[in-house]
């Protein structure tokens, strides 16, 4: 038990600081540097997204279709990079996510490219009903090249 309180703790510390890699600071753990590009998620519920941003909501539906009575979450998924000092959003992509439950249940499905307010996103609605944590895996593809980047997040 201590050593997974000593570990949120470093992780609270983590996303409180931030981190700095080639003078381009990362505010979270939910972006990772793919050496051209940064990949950068946020999981956000649909219950919360529909009460506390209904126009980007609406928008979303827009874009992804309406979510299924089963969906409960809506992944938002930026490639970007760092050019004069500005972040670049990337958007000529093919991009999917499979997410893996804490009981292993697996989805993978493609996102859809949406417009953003700083630029394109890619995005979709999916079931993570269950609490604890999810494994995160984004494939992106760029023509013959294809990447895969991983991140974990807890639903508590």
């Amino acid at each position: 038990m201590r050593g997974l309180t000593r570990a949120l703790f470093i992780l609270l510390v983590l996303v409180h600081l931030g981190f700095s890699r080639e003078g381009v600071t990362i505010p979270t753990p939910l972006t990772k540097n793919l050496g051209e590009y940064y990949v950068s998620i946020g999981v956000m519920s649909i219950s919360e997204l529909k009460s506390m941003f209904p126009r980007a909501y609406n928008l979303l539906v827009k874009y992804h279709g309406s979510p299924s009575k089963r969906d409960t979450h809506h992944l938002a998924v930026s490639i970007w990079k760092q050019e004069n000092g500005k972040m670049v959003y990337l958007s000529n992509f093919t991009v999917e996510a499979e997410i893996r439950s804490p009981i292993f249940r697996a989805t993978r499905k493609p996102l859809s490219k949406y417009l953003h307010q700083h630029g394109d996103n890619y995005g979709g609605w999916f079931d993570m009903s269950d609490k604890g944590l999810y494994h995160i895996g984004i494939i992106i593809k760029d023509g013959q090249k294809t990447k895969r980047v991983n991140f974990d997040y807890l639903i508590q």
